[in-house]
């Protein structure tokens, strides 16, 4: 039973039916059999009842062989669909020689729609050329043999049906396909013009952040430095007591005083010392105020490490390769599909670090030096401020970070 659904794959088929190799194979066997049963059943289409030219042993042998000969040079038609079409044509002639077989047509009709769905513009428009002058040929011969206008009409309507629909179809098939792969052409554009929009907007939210910080960080220096010459200014008179009280001869009374008054200016530091280091440490992570950034804590990070982990390294390289993988396990976790590898190796004057992580399928290629990311350039900061290098480009479908931080910074190399 027919059903919408079948109606509509078959629909598809007909628009784009499948190409390849195996596909070639096997319409060319279906077309082998199909011709085989219309010869054994006589079922003739072109030509006349009789040959036009006596075969030895009769035509039927010889047409069997013109058709396996047609349908096996249809197995390169993809390569050479022009050369199958002349090839196929030169057999087609000679099975009308023998009689004619309505197998051979099938072979004609398969060629005539690979070229129109395959082959180049100047050859498609050579072979639609010589299709619709063979229809107006058969009309003007018609007419100058004095057929009737009856005969004329439906000789060339005979003409036209059986050149002019494998054409129309194969057209048809190569307009769909055409129209499809712009259609994924546009998909992917605006994919990618979506992934590009993603980024951006990601960049300019991480910017304006870091704007926001920079301000706070701004202010909160200035209210240190205010806190700070409090302080001084307490120390000061500390100092001034102070020397008051060892300038002249021991005076309890007096001594007394400028100790109490130098206690007093003691703690009024003191409470602007603590004012002035809570300042400087709001809104800094809890953990980031009582543990120090460093190797030790790489297993707070969602990374896989590979091998151990150095010890003993020099604070600034030790806190540097800490901020360098942070931002690459986090970088991980926004573009790639699972979590970063890590792997260490320290010789006597360098730390080696290689991060990577797996591309999503969907991510662009991204040139590292064309990148807006801040955080690609927080990492080379970092490397560089110490005298290293650091590399982030992708290979494959692999993102790779290579930093190398010499273990010595500022020594001359």
């Amino acid at each position: 039973m027919v059903t919408p659904r079948r109606l509509a794959a078959l629909t598809r088929w007909l628009r784009t039916p499948p190409r390849g190799p195996a596909a070639d194979r096997a319409y060319s066997l279906t077309i082998l059999l199909a011709g085989l049963a219309l010869l054994a059943l006589d079922v003739k289409m072109l030509g006349t009842d009789q040959p036009v030219v006596a075969a030895p042993g009769g035509a039927t042998p010889w047409q069997v062989a013109i058709l396996l000969l047609g349908t096996s040079v249809l197995l390169a038609k993809r390569r050479r669909p022009v050369l199958v079409l002349v090839a196929v044509t030169l057999l087609v002639v000679a099975d009308v020689l023998l009689g004619g077989s309505l197998g051979m047509y099938l072979v004609l009709f398969d060629a005539l729609f690979t070229v129109a769905r395959a082959a180049g513009r100047r050859a498609r428009a050579v072979v639609l050329g010589v299709l619709v002058s063979l229809v107006l040929a058969v009309l003007v011969t018609t007419v100058a043999l004095g057929a009737s206008p009856r005969d004329v009409v439906q000789l060339t309507l005979v003409a036209g049906s059986l050149l002019l629909p494998p054409w129309w179809w194969g057209s048809d098939v190569r307009r769909s396909e055409l129209l499809a792969a712009e259609q994924s052409r546009r998909a992917d554009a605006e994919r990618a013009r979506a992934d590009l929009a993603r980024a951006h907007a990601d960049d300019v939210a991480r910017i304006a952040a870091l704007d926001r910080d920079r301000a706070v960080q701004d202010e909160r220096a200035r209210m240190a430095r205010d806190l700070h010459d409090v302080v001084a200014g307490h120390l000061s008179a500390v100092a001034i007591h102070a020397e008051a009280a060892l300038a002249g001869p021991p005076d309890e009374p007096r001594d007394r005083a400028a100790l109490a008054a130098a206690r007093a200016g003691s703690l009024a530091a003191l409470a602007e010392m603590r004012s002035m280091i809570l300042v400087l440490r709001a809104g800094a992570d809890a953990d980031a105020a009582t543990a120090p950034a460093g190797l030790s804590r790489v297993a707070d990070l969602d990374v896989d490490v590979v091998g151990d982990v150095p010890a003993d390294l020099p604070t600034a390289v030790d806190h540097a390769a800490f901020r360098i993988l942070q931002e690459a396990a986090t970088n991980a976790r926004k573009h790639g599909t699972g979590p970063a590898a890590v792997r260490f190796a320290a010789d006597g004057d360098d730390l080696e670090m290689v991060v990577e992580n797996a591309l999503r399928t969907d991510a662009l290629p991204v040139d590292p030096a064309l990148t807006s990311s801040t955080g690609l350039q927080t990492m080379r900061e970092r490397a560089t401020a110490l005298g290293g290098t650091l590399t982030a480009a992708p290979t494959g479908t692999v993102w790779r970070v290579h930093a190398r931080l010499p273990l010595r910074p500022g020594d001359e190399r």
